[in-house]
């Protein structure tokens, strides 16, 4: 295989999380982990809400672990789960290595980097981890991940707010308006007598 590094470094030191660094930023790190977490039956996402949820915390490094701790007991859509992990101390650390061997300056690729991008993306290797580390979403080969993956979370349902309270139109909803009954709660004529 050929120079990764232009070290003599082969590409089979990449990692899925380094790879996906170089090749996509912080949140393919984060897309990477949740596949791997996905793939353990670790969280579960639906399709339509394109909500996540841990189904076992057990997360198997700290790139999972933070991906863990992004998502609350009740769940969370995908998006928010992606943008909160990708700030994490663990994701932002996987450009570490990137940046020693000259393959990141701040958080943007070098020259060689952006050579090594190009191999990536060229050779993406046999494994769903590998193939959406490098092409991002589009590579995974599971049509329904690869949707989810791909999709925005949806908007949240705006419900009208009204100032007033109570019901609006009274003589639409077939209740009795006491101001015409008498105050007689029995609904008779309220009138008097009887020994």
């Amino acid at each position: 295989m050929t120079s990764a590094r232009g070290e003599g470094a082969p590409l089979d030191e990449f990692d899925g999380y380094t790879a996906a660094y170089l090749c996509g930023g912080p949140a393919r790190v984060v897309l990477v982990a949740v596949l791997a977490l996905y793939e353990r039956r670790a969280v579960r996402i639906s399709k339509g809400a394109r909500r996540a949820d841990a189904v076992v915390r057990e997360p198997g490094d700290p790139v999972e672990a933070a991906v863990l701790a992004a998502i609350p007991n009740a769940g969370r859509p995908l998006g928010q789960v992606i943008a909160e992990a990708a700030e994490s101390a663990a994701v932002l650390a996987v450009a570490d290595p990137l940046r020693k061997a000259g393959l990141m300056r701040g958080g943007r690729p070098t020259r060689r980097g952006r050579a090594v991008r190009r191999s990536l993306t060229a050779e993406p290797g046999p494994s769903q981890a590998g193939r959406l580390a490098a092409l991002g979403p589009d590579g995974v080969e599971d049509a329904r991940l690869r949707e989810i993956l791909q999709a925005r979370d949806p908007k949240p349902v705006a419900l009208p707010r009204d100032r007033r309270r109570g019901h609006r139109n009274l003589g639409s909803s077939n209740l009795s308006d006491p101001r015409f009954d008498g105050g007689d709660y029995g609904g008779g004529s309220g009138g008097g007598g009887g020994d």
